[in-house]
């Protein structure tokens, strides 16, 4: 009996814990929902905001439950051994540290979701991988973070002098509780209901199944199904994904029965059953219509949006150069980008394979060029091949995985005069693009990649010394204009343009059939306002222009594409009939029929674009949604598809097991 009522004492004060540490989740998240209002869609009401709550509730409940087990150990050998006094100090400092560890888990979470809008991801592990002082320099410039950590200590002492406040031992209220329990039966009554709570709090339901990731998706608003999880558990689910995506098995997680050549077969439209993957890729080009390029710059600049292009946000002049060179050229407007940061987009550009959340650059596949690879194949084609890159090239290893893959010559910013760089991330995208200028050269055909970095925290650029003219908002906005940016920060945009529109006006005149291709490396997560559309939160342009070698020449109709579409497109401009090549992707130039871009977790066709992290469909530019819509699950396995596939090609080589 005396064991019985020291373990349960213990306990009650355990349950106590619990209470007010699902509390400070539900507190944390009315208080994240406030925070960012703006982003709430203006069609969720009370009923969504209730059954966000109810939801998190489940959530919250899962996560503090599997950290209350070791307070319950302690209770229980109070109860067996009489260590009341060291399960009480233990529980105290116990539940002292859990709100430290809380209340800065979810200040870096409001950080991490103004930045990526979302809370912790697969890319956060990324980061692993990326120049730890140059993150750590923007992170220290751009939000201070001394200052920060202070109010975050300060919050987590007033916290903690809360909870002992309101944990503080009722003795008389404990005792009357547990001597109710003093009967036999009572108190196995008891232990099944302390079993019942510990299994509803830990599985999050008393259903046959428990409670899963992908049930947060219970309205159409996407930001209230972002902060349905509490940032722990986002943590846990970012932490899975990134091991899982790395795991030896990992194309089991896209392709559950490991139907490899069944996944092949749907991707590259054969009904052949071939063993090598390679095999699959392997295209023949169909000859250009006009003299091929001599000369071939693809452009990829540093978060350069697809929104800022469109008619309606006309008035901020932020691309006027872009939108010049795309009247006399060839846009692709529904187009997709691979990855969410420079380096996924980048390693899919090269190399042709989609991103996923395996980093390419640092396989040991990647130690030697694919046969998709973009530099190498133009390579093979006689073209002389040049990397110029306005950063650092041991950044991600980007100078080795980009002479791997087939450059012939690699420039960084030591090459193009350390000097000149006034952040962490590079030179001024001036500075590079008159590097790239005092390199052009008729001896020999060129295949010329240029990688800016301006664009970019801490966005330190004088923009208005440099001429950036706009210093308020226009009239036209104003109304959806809301400070979710600055001015300044909008300007750095504007500042790449005027940079692209010099070069390219120098390089055509310099240069015969010259051929140019513009795109964005991921969208650049900045906006006029906190709540953009699907398209404006998700595209980037690709825009092609050569007056002699584009001749003739117009896509056919709003051809939807990605990343992986580049190499086939601008191969098949240059190569001569019947060269073989190698691609996951298509030549954007084709008529197909069912054509899609397949992005991060994202599909855009003709007329929509599917997110299926949320497994929501939306319509393109204000249209209606057509009725022929895909499947949300037929695009799912599509994905998939093509995921399994890059993952076996990436991870363990072409062979298709």
């Amino acid at each position: 009996m005396r064991s019985w009522n020291r373990f349960f004492s213990q306990y009650l004060k355990d349950v106590k814990l619990w209470l007010f540490l699902v509390m400070y989740f539900l507190v944390f998240r009315s208080f994240f929902l406030l925070y960012f209002r703006d982003k709430i869609d203006s069609a969720s009401g009370w009923r969504e905001l209730t059954a966000v709550t109810l939801r998190g509730f489940r959530y919250d409940a899962k996560v503090v439950t599997s950290i209350m087990v070791l307070p319950f150990l302690f209770s229980v050998a109070a109860g067996l051994f009489g260590r009341e006094k060291a399960s009480d100090r233990f529980r105290n400092i116990y539940g002292s540290f859990l709100i430290v560890v809380f209340t800065i888990t979810c200040a870096v979470t409001i950080g991490y979701f103004r930045e990526y809008d979302d809370q912790f991801n697969h890319i956060l592990f990324n980061l692993f991988y990326d120049d730890a002082g140059a993150i750590f320099s923007t992170i220290w410039s751009s939000y201070h973070p001394a200052i920060y950590l202070a109010i975050i200590l300060i919050t987590a002492a007033v916290i903690i002098a809360i909870k002992r406040r309101l944990l503080k031992d009722r003795e008389k209220a404990t005792d009357r509780i547990t001597e109710y329990t003093h009967t036999l039966p009572r108190r196995i009554i008891a232990v099944f209901l302390i079993l019942a709570l510990f299994v509803l709090g830990a599985r999050g339901t008393f259903g046959s199944a428990r409670l899963k990731r992908q049930e947060a998706a219970i309205t159409k608003d996407e930001f209230l199904n972002k902060i349905v999880v509490n940032p722990l558990y986002a943590l846990q689910g970012a932490y899975h994904d990134y091991t899982r995506n790395h795991a030896i098995a990992g194309v089991d997680a896209f392709l559950p029965d490991k139907n490899v050549i069944k996944a092949a077969q749907s991707v590259f439209y054969s009904t052949e059953a071939l063993k090598d993957l390679d095999a699959y890729m392997l295209k023949r080009a169909g000859g250009p219509k006009n003299k091929p390029p001599r000369h071939i710059f693809l452009l990829v600049m540093e978060s350069y949006d697809a929104w800022p292009l469109l008619p309606k946000y006309a008035s901020l002049g932020l691309t006027d150069n872009l939108k010049r060179i795309a009247r006399n050229g060839l846009s692709f407007e529904n187009f997709l980008p691979s990855g969410a940061q420079t380096m996924p987009s980048y390693s899919a550009i090269l190399t042709s394979i989609p991103y996923t959340a395996v980093e390419t650059n640092y396989q040991a596949t990647a130690r030697k060029a694919y046969p998709t690879a973009l530099a190498e194949t133009f390579k093979r084609l006689g073209y002389r091949t040049r990397l110029f890159y306005g950063g650092f090239l041991g950044w991600h290893r980007i100078g080795e995985f980009s002479r791997a893959q087939g450059f012939d010559e690699v420039y960084g910013a030591p090459h193009i005069g350390g000097a000149t760089a006034k952040n962490e991330w590079g030179v001024e995208d001036e500075y590079l693009f008159s590097f790239a200028e005092s390199k052009l050269d008729d001896s020999a055909p060129s295949f010329n990649l240029i990688l800016t970095t301006s664009n970019h925290a801490p966005h330190n650029v004088d923009v208005e010394k440099k001429g950036f003219p706009l210093r308020r908002v226009p009239d036209d906005l104003a109304a959806v204009f809301d400070n979710t940016v600055s001015l300044h920060m909008l300007g750095h945009l504007w500042y790449t343009d005027r940079c692209v529109g010099d070069f390219v006006q120098k390089a055509e005149a310099r240069l015969p059939r010259v051929l140019f291709a513009f795109t964005g490396d991921h969208y650049g997560r900045k906006f006029i306002n906190a709540k953009p559309d699907a398209f404006e939160r998700s595209a980037v342009p690709f825009i092609l222009y050569g007056r002699e070698v584009l001749k003739g020449i117009s896509p056919p109709g709003t051809a939807p594409g990605s990343h992986i579409d580049i190499a086939p497109t601008l191969i098949e401009l240059a190569a001569p009939k019947g060269f073989p090549y190698y691609s996951f992707g298509r030549n954007l130039l084709a008529r197909e029929t069912g054509r899609m871009g397949i992005g991060w977790w994202k599909v855009i066709g003709r007329d929509y674009i599917a997110d299926l992290s949320s497994g929501q469909i939306y319509p393109l530019h204000d249209r209606a949604l057509p009725k022929d819509v895909p499947e949300v699950s037929k695009l799912k396995t599509l994905i998939n598809n093509y995921y399994g596939l890059a993952w076996l090609r990436v991870s363990q080589g072409s062979l298709v097991r």
